[in-house]
Protein backbone atom coordinates (compact mmCIF):
# COMPACT_ATOMS: atom_id res chain seq x y z
CA UNK A 1 0.00 0.00 0.00
CA UNK A 2 2.56 2.32 0.50
CA UNK A 3 4.79 1.35 -2.38
CA UNK A 4 1.81 2.82 -4.70
CA UNK A 5 0.88 5.60 -2.70
CA UNK A 6 4.74 6.46 -3.06
CA UNK A 7 4.46 5.54 -6.65
CA UNK A 8 1.50 8.25 -6.90
CA UNK A 9 2.92 10.83 -5.22
CA UNK A 10 6.50 10.44 -7.51
CA UNK A 11 3.95 10.34 -10.68
CA UNK A 12 2.28 13.81 -9.38
CA UNK A 13 5.25 15.29 -9.08
CA UNK A 14 6.86 14.72 -12.71
CA UNK A 15 4.02 15.31 -14.40
CA UNK A 16 4.16 18.76 -12.33
CA UNK A 17 7.46 19.16 -13.66
CA UNK A 18 6.81 19.03 -16.68
CA UNK A 19 4.12 20.87 -16.97
CA UNK A 20 6.16 23.66 -15.02
CA UNK A 21 9.23 23.30 -17.82
CA UNK A 22 6.90 22.99 -20.78
CA UNK A 23 5.52 26.33 -19.10
CA UNK A 24 9.17 27.52 -18.90
CA UNK A 25 10.03 26.90 -22.25
CA UNK A 26 6.93 27.92 -23.64
CA UNK A 27 7.69 31.45 -22.00
CA UNK A 28 11.38 31.46 -23.28
CA UNK A 29 9.90 31.81 -26.65
CA UNK A 30 6.62 34.17 -25.44
CA UNK A 31 8.43 37.39 -23.72
CA UNK A 32 9.43 40.21 -25.59
CA UNK A 33 12.98 40.57 -23.78
CA UNK A 34 16.02 39.43 -21.92
CA UNK A 35 14.69 41.01 -18.80
CA UNK A 36 11.27 38.83 -18.70
CA UNK A 37 13.13 35.96 -19.66
CA UNK A 38 15.08 35.98 -17.03
CA UNK A 39 12.04 35.81 -15.14
CA UNK A 40 10.46 32.95 -17.03
CA UNK A 41 13.91 31.09 -16.95
CA UNK A 42 14.03 31.28 -13.47
CA UNK A 43 11.08 30.49 -11.57
CA UNK A 44 9.09 28.06 -13.27
CA UNK A 45 12.14 26.34 -13.95
CA UNK A 46 13.10 26.44 -10.62
CA UNK A 47 9.66 24.80 -9.53
CA UNK A 48 10.36 21.92 -12.14
CA UNK A 49 13.58 20.94 -10.87
CA UNK A 50 12.18 21.38 -7.20
CA UNK A 51 9.11 18.71 -8.31
CA UNK A 52 11.59 16.76 -10.55
CA UNK A 53 14.23 15.67 -7.75
CA UNK A 54 11.49 15.22 -4.95
CA UNK A 55 9.91 12.89 -7.24
CA UNK A 56 13.34 11.42 -7.69
CA UNK A 57 14.04 11.08 -4.09
CA UNK A 58 10.73 9.81 -3.37
CA UNK A 59 11.36 7.02 -4.96
CA UNK A 60 15.16 6.30 -4.39
CA UNK A 61 16.16 3.29 -3.45
CA UNK A 62 18.33 4.55 -0.32
CA UNK A 63 18.50 7.57 2.27
CA UNK A 64 22.08 8.13 0.89
CA UNK A 65 20.68 8.52 -2.63
CA UNK A 66 18.12 10.73 -1.47
CA UNK A 67 20.77 13.02 0.70
CA UNK A 68 22.21 13.41 -2.98
CA UNK A 69 19.48 14.59 -4.29
CA UNK A 70 18.51 17.12 -2.08
CA UNK A 71 22.16 18.33 -2.16
CA UNK A 72 21.69 18.65 -6.06
CA UNK A 73 18.94 20.30 -5.12
CA UNK A 74 20.33 22.92 -2.36
CA UNK A 75 23.02 23.76 -4.59
CA UNK A 76 20.62 24.42 -7.72
CA UNK A 77 18.64 27.04 -5.22
CA UNK A 78 21.82 28.60 -4.67
CA UNK A 79 22.91 28.78 -7.91
CA UNK A 80 19.83 29.87 -10.33
CA UNK A 81 19.38 32.98 -8.89
CA UNK A 82 23.25 34.27 -9.15
CA UNK A 83 23.41 33.58 -12.26
CA UNK A 84 19.79 35.10 -13.05
CA UNK A 85 21.48 38.23 -11.44
CA UNK A 86 24.75 37.95 -13.25
CA UNK A 87 22.60 38.23 -16.46
CA UNK A 88 20.08 40.69 -15.32
CA UNK A 89 23.23 42.69 -14.54
CA UNK A 90 25.10 42.06 -17.45
CA UNK A 91 21.87 43.05 -19.60
CA UNK A 92 21.94 46.21 -18.21
CA UNK A 93 25.29 47.39 -18.02
CA UNK A 94 25.21 46.74 -21.81
CA UNK A 95 22.82 49.29 -22.34
CA UNK A 96 19.69 47.13 -23.62
CA UNK A 97 16.69 48.90 -22.45
CA UNK A 98 13.35 47.02 -21.52
CA UNK A 99 10.80 46.26 -24.16
CA UNK A 100 8.24 47.88 -22.26
CA UNK A 101 8.59 51.69 -22.51
CA UNK A 102 7.07 52.33 -19.40
CA UNK A 103 9.46 50.22 -17.33
CA UNK A 104 11.04 52.06 -14.48
CA UNK A 105 14.77 51.83 -14.01
CA UNK A 106 16.10 51.96 -10.74
CA UNK A 107 19.78 51.37 -10.72
CA UNK A 108 21.96 53.73 -10.20
CA UNK A 109 22.60 56.08 -13.43
CA UNK A 110 19.85 54.66 -14.99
Amino acid sequence: MIEVARDVLAGTLVVAGALLALIAAVGMFRMPDVYARIHVATKPATLSLVATLAAAAVRAPSWGTAALLVLALLLQLWTIPAASHLIGRATRRSGLPPASPDAVDESPGG
